[in-house]
């Protein structure tokens, strides 16, 4: 079953959005219960940092804020299955942690959206006061965000983009709209034709007693490659990797180690269960690479 990604600045009213996708999509199930013997079995779940009981403090520092994103990423993927609507109720704010996610429900053949509530930065600040504890919250949640907390969090937003596969299909929900197009977004993701499996989530069971060292080998081989790219060169341009069939398109700023460990840290993650091709696993990290530093 799907996976709807909640995006927007913090404090712009997202549980909002996300309780009426919630309410709409019971609404169906109910209305289709009597018909469709498989609507019995729909299940709608809203994770968010409430019901996990996150603090807005965590969103202060890195280290927090990075296991709490883990935190978040855990309870997701421990719910989606074929019979769950899984609603994160999240800010989603890194175009990387969305990436994860949709690589989770690609992996699973389910689809995956984007609802980006759209408002300004301004009423954002104005709603993120204190409110007292509902199930449907209203903006700003229960808990408001410290001003300088807020402030950063919206300085470092990145707004979905509609033509990255990872945020599409993307709707735009904006504040002064009393309504969610709750029928497109039930059409996309429940009429919806079969997700084909993406080359880089579906991979075979482990075989190969060795893989993990192929696969750190693999992945160091293009990380020191770049390194050694922007030694020689300096920012920019594009990177050959042998046995790789694509290039790695560096950004304008330079790219440093940790920032490169990271990623492929994320991507041994992601692939640490599975085998491919041997020869196509630089491939599947150059394009993995090359989607976290658009």
């Amino acid at each position: 079953m799907p996976l709807i990604m909640m995006s927007g600045f913090p404090a712009s009213g997202k549980t909002t959005r996300a309780n009426q996708i919630r309410d709409f999509f019971n609404t169906k199930i109910s209305e289709l219960s009597a018909t469709d013997p498989r609507a019995v079995k729909i299940k709608v779940h809203v994770v968010s940092d409430d019901s996990l009981g996150l603090s807005r403090e965590v969103y202060r520092e890195a280290r927090p804020e990075k296991d709490a994103r883990a935190t978040f990423y855990a309870a997701v993927k421990r719910l989606l299955s074929s019979d769950d609507v899984v609603i994160a109720d999240g800010m989603n704010y890194i175009k990387g942690f969305r990436y994860q996610l949709h690589c989770e429900a690609k992996a699973l053949l389910t689809p995956s959206c984007v609802v980006y509530v759209g408002v300004p930065a301004e009423k954002c600040k104005a709603w993120n006061v204190p409110e007292p504890a509902s199930e449907d919250s209203s903006p700003g949640g229960r808990e408001p965000y410290a001003q300088d907390v807020l402030e950063n969090l919206i300085f470092r937003y990145e707004e979905p983009d509609g033509m990255k596969r990872w945020d599409s299909p993307l709707f735009v929900v904006p504040w002064m709209d009393e309504h969610i197009p709750g029928e497109e977004i039930w059409n996309a993701m429940v009429n919806n034709e079969e997700v084909k499996p993406h080359q880089a989530t579906v991979l075979k069971p482990a075989a190969e007693a060795n893989y993990l060292q192929i696969l750190d080998k693999a992945t160091q081989d293009v990380v020191s490659a770049v390194l050694e790219h922007q030694k020689m060169n300096g920012h920019g341009g594009s990177v050959a990797i042998p046995e790789a069939s694509n290039k790695i398109e560096l950004p304008t700023t330079y790219v440093g180690l940790p920032q490169l460990q990271r990623i492929r840290r994320q991507f041994i993650s992601f692939n640490r269960q599975h085998t491919a091709e041997k020869t196509r696993l630089k491939s599947m990290f150059v394009e993995y690479l090359n989607k976290e530093l658009e």
